[in-house]
């Protein structure tokens, strides 16, 4: 999955539950920069161990 479709996930996540815009650009900042620190490996095992 390609980053963009990554954060395009995410901001329409964010918007359907009626967060704000600023709110979504931070939050898609912070995503952003998580890219560049984080394998796709490394993120699928956060995910894994997220606690619902």
């Amino acid at each position: 999955m390609s980053n963009d479709a990554c954060l395009g996930y995410i901001i329409s996540a964010l918007r359907r539950q009626g967060w704000e815009n600023e709110e979504i650009k931070e939050v898609t900042r912070a995503v952003y920069f998580e890219f560049d620190f984080k394998t796709v490996s490394e993120a699928e095992e956060i995910y894994a161990q997220r606690n619902d």
